[in-house]
């Protein structure tokens, strides 16, 4: 019996040095975040002491986030942040979800418009898709657009993200994705920078006249509150 107690001391002792020991994943996840959060870059050896690797692990474990992505190497042989790890921080506050955040200022667009409101994000040059939405209160009204990416050359959308937005702060276009339909989109940033657009999208006979300049007012100042939510200055 006690050769067996021992035994058992023996083994539970080896599986919580285990349980206790770093694994790869909590390196791969060090890694990134050394790289990600350098401003300059940084090179394999100061990448690998940042996540306590030897350099021929490092590179090997940055080749694969090169691969999907999350990492580039410059020409100087330095790793930043990449594309898709550059996506992902713009969806991503603090634990919460851009989508999330933004949820309450659609709604609200939604009820002050009477028209369906849109979260759109950037998916790369000249592309954007939608990623959250409040329906319009009309029977006829935008739908089937969430989710869907899209050209966003020539649109309010794309001009939103882009920075570029009139003097109201809000830019309007008429059959640019759907003939008869208007958009009124607004430039949503946070502390990173431009994050999404806010949007008013409606029948162009509806949104006219006093109907539009209240959406644009609208976009413009939901678009702003969500910016100051999110950290912007």
């Amino acid at each position: 019996m006690r050769n067996v107690a021992l035994q058992r001391a023996t083994v539970n002792d080896g599986s919580g040095a285990a349980r206790n020991r770093p694994r790869s994943s909590d390196r791969v996840l060090q890694l990134l975040t050394a790289v990600g959060t350098a401003s300059d870059g940084l090179s394999l050896t100061e990448a690998a002491a940042n996540a306590g690797l030897v350099p021929s692990t490092a590179l090997r474990q940055l080749r694969s986030l090169e691969a999907a992505g999350l990492v580039v190497r410059d020409a100087d042989q330095t790793y930043r942040a990449g594309p898709a790890l550059v996506e992902l921080s713009r969806t991503v506050f603090v634990g919460r979800s851009l989508v999330s955040a933004a949820q309450p200022f659609l709604d609200q667009l939604a009820v002050a418009t009477g028209e369906s409101a849109y979260l759109a994000i950037a998916k790369g040059t000249r592309r954007a898709a939608y990623i959250a939405t409040a329906p319009g209160e009309h029977s006829l009204r935008h739908s089937g657009w969430l989710g869907r990416e899209f050209n966003s050359g020539g649109t309010a959308v794309g001009a939103a993200l882009g920075g570029r937005a009139d003097v109201d702060g809000a830019v309007t276009r008429t059959d640019r994705l759907e003939l008869g339909i208007t958009a009124v989109s607004a430039t949503v940033r946070s502390a990173r920078g431009i994050v999404g657009a806010l949007s008013v999208v409606g029948p162009t006979f509806r949104l006219t006249g006093h109907a539009l300049r209240v959406a644009q007012e609208s976009v413009a100042c939901q678009a702003r509150e969500l910016s100051v939510a999110l950290g912007d200055r």
